[in-house]
């Protein structure tokens, strides 16, 4: 039985902060970032937007493009940027979305790989039950403080899929590689509310788990390196996926996976399935492909798994629609972004626009309030 993406959808914020007026007003040349980490832009989110409101913006799209809704019996919310240590955000995303009322629903978090780790539990769910689809969602929003090495990665976004049997966009393929090893490269405290991180280390741990988990998936599989048309890397930014594609002496072009990733930002669970959404939208045909993916998570987990496009997947997907998503961003000023940072309740006004059809409207009683934007 084939399982896989059925469908997939992604939402951001309806802003950005161009990375080289960011870098003017941090006194440094704008190279250092269009070159350094191989990024132009940063999604930047209104106070009244949080993980919440992408997610389901980009669950909508998602569950939009099947044909049974009702079908969906489990939803997995996958994110490091969680804002409750009890109550899953999925359950906010069931709700808004009138899914059925015997829904599984949780959350899983493990840095960037929370969502692939969701991929393989809801593979395994399909296989048990064939006639069932999972509905998969991870939402990240990074913030840095001002004037961190890690400020100009910042970024954000939501991703959603349907995972079911006979799947129409790519079938996930069967053996992978896996590499887990305690390393206190990126971790946040339940007392923090923003992540440590050593940068160096993370990025060699990045590399190093890539080697070992590569080498594991060719081995299981018994393929090599030229029985891949194309590979899709985790991106805290593009420069570290471009590392990535060197150390597997990967020989072709990467440029088409990372075209969204680069003016979106570093989105942690969401950042791979981003740079897979932007292949298939910009890639040339790509059907009965098989699609290298590269997943990691700071802690550290690793995954290197493939995937074969379906034959009819360009029915399925919508490039004109992702593309105006991010055309029709607003650019904001600097002192915009700086009340962004600041401000981490919701605005009374309506001052600026959410990227979906809801709003983080207050927080009452240490209640999280959602109303219709």
């Amino acid at each position: 039985m084939n399982i896989g993406l059925d469908s997939i959808a992604f939402s951001t914020s309806k802003y950005f902060f161009a990375l080289e007026n960011f870098a003017a007003h941090r006194g440094v040349a704008f190279e250092k970032y269009s070159n350094g980490i191989g990024q132009s832009k940063m999604s930047v989110f209104p106070p009244n937007e949080d993980i919440v409101t992408i997610a389901i913006d980009a669950a909508q799209k998602a569950v939009s493009k099947i044909e049974d809704a009702s079908s969906i019996d489990l939803l997995i919310f996958a994110t490091e940027s969680s804002f409750d240590l009890s109550k899953a955000a999925g359950i906010y995303v069931h709700h808004f979305l009138n899914l059925r009322e015997d829904c599984r629903v949780m959350e899983i978090k493990q840095a960037c790989y929370s969502a692939t780790a969701a991929l393989q539990l809801a593979k395994a769910f399909v296989h048990q039950n064939p006639s069932s689809k999972v509905l998969v969602v991870g939402s990240d929003i990074v913030k840095y403080s001002p004037g961190s090495s890690g400020e100009p990665t910042q970024g954000g976004a939501a991703v959603a899929f349907v995972i079911s049997a006979d799947p129409r966009i790519m079938i996930i393929e069967n053996g992978s590689g896996v590499h887990t090893n305690d390393i206190m490269d990126f971790w946040r405290p339940v007392s923090e509310s923003e992540a440590i991180f050593d940068g160096k280390l993370s990025a060699y741990n990045y590399l190093k788990s890539l080697d070992i988990s590569f080498a594991r998936y060719l081995k299981k599989t018994n393929r090599t390196i030229s029985d891949i048309d194309y590979v899709c890397f985790h991106a805290p930014f593009g420069k570290m996926a471009r590392k990535g594609a060197q150390q597997i002496r990967w020989q072709k072009s990467i440029d088409d996976t990372l075209i969204y990733n680069s003016v979106i930002g570093n989105s942690c669970s969401a950042s791979l399935y981003i740079c897979l959404i932007s292949l298939l939208d910009n890639g040339s045909d790509l059907a009965n492909s098989r699609i290298g993916l590269y997943s990691y998570g700071s802690g550290s987990v690793a995954e290197y798994f493939s995937g074969i496009i379906c034959e009819k997947y360009k029915s399925c997907i919508t490039p004109e629609e992702n593309r105006r998503i991010l055309e029709d961003r607003h650019e904001i000023s600097f002192e915009e972004y700086e009340l962004f940072c600041r401000n981490q309740f919701p605005l009374e006004s309506d001052t600026y626009e959410n990227s979906g059809t809801f709003k983080l409207k207050a927080i009452e009683n240490k209640r999280r309030v959602y109303l219709t934007a």
